[in-house]
């Protein structure tokens, strides 16, 4: 496992097939040490349980914002936590993770054991490709997570995806399939919600958080690469839908220091992509080893 800093533009991961993503979000640990222990031991059993080759911290993570002399100490504990887990993960800000020196923050995580942190566009917004197991030439997805912040800043926020996209498939000389994580979901989530085109459960409003004009969805879907975008921050929304060949993901909450366990069990997405196609499939887990399906009513 790496145990320091990966200063490159990009990183990769080898995996068997298929690739196995843990996304656990919205731990919100600023509550109280009781719940957190609670999280902590559903991931560790998580883990276990669905053996990922990448854990994805989806934001909303030390939740420092209103108490900003603890975020630091926060910080350092759960960024411990995550590398202690002995499987390679990374970090997605979301907008509660305080960073008063995003930089510094960026740089304490890259350093943590385990941790894949590139530096990307340098603002929080990375790639990374996933190779066969022993057939590191040739790229079968790539990994791209994107910084929200506090609010989406459209298109600004997702210019270097589009640009970074269009780069690798000039180099590469072919369209790769992509998946995208980011922790605010966009105004397409709140449309196919109002549409009734989504398969789970929608009960949370997702407002507008910067892409109230809806500008960002036919920015990510332009370079043709994207199969699957998972987002996290509703607590109480866990579902997916299919629009222009996407699976537009809200995936479920993990900490219990979080709103919304009288609508959703905490849990965590288990995103699985394939290496011999472009299908990606996602599912809900729980720390006991149950799948929820779905379509279940």
């Amino acid at each position: 496992m790496k145990t320091g800093p990966l200063e490159t533009d990009f990183a990769a991961l080898a995996t068997d097939s298929p690739c196995r993503i843990l996304q656990v979000a919205d731990l919100h640990s600023d509550v109280e040490e009781a719940l957190n222990e609670r999280t902590r031991a559903d991931i560790r059993a998580l883990v276990t349980h669905c053996r990922p080759h990448l854990i994805v911290a989806n934001g909303d993570i030390w939740c420092g914002d209103e108490h900003p002399d603890a975020a630091p100490m926060w910080m350092q504990r759960d960024i411990a936590f995550l590398g202690s887990l002995d499987t390679p993960w990374v970090f997605v800000r979301g907008n509660h993770d305080c960073c008063a020196d995003f930089d510094r923050a960026r740089a304490m995580i890259a350093a943590a054991p385990n941790a894949i942190a590139p530096q990307g566009d340098g603002k929080g917004a990375f790639r990374i490709e996933v190779h066969r197991r022993g057939a590191p030439g040739a790229v079968c997805w790539d990994l791209f997570f994107l910084n929200s912040g506090p609010s989406w800043n459209i298109p600004e926020d997702l210019l270097w995806f589009e640009s970074e996209s269009a780069r690798i498939a000039a180099e590469r000389g072919r369209i790769t399939p992509a998946a995208a994580f980011f922790h605010i979901p966009l105004k397409n989530y709140q449309d196919a919600m109002d549409a009734g085109r989504v398969t789970g459960i929608g009960v949370e409003s997702v407002l507008g958080w910067g892409d109230d004009e809806g500008r960002a969805a036919p920015i990510l879907k332009r370079p043709g690469n994207l199969r699957l975008c998972v987002s996290a921050h509703s607590h109480r929304n866990d579902y997916y839908f299919v629009e222009d060949g996407i699976r537009f993901v809200s995936g479920r909450a993990t900490g219990h220091g979080g709103y919304g366990v009288e609508d959703l069990r905490k849990g965590a997405t288990l995103v699985e992509l394939s290496l011999e196609s472009d299908e990606a499939t996602t599912k809900t887990v729980f720390a006991d080893g149950s799948v929820w399906n779905y379509d279940a009513p």
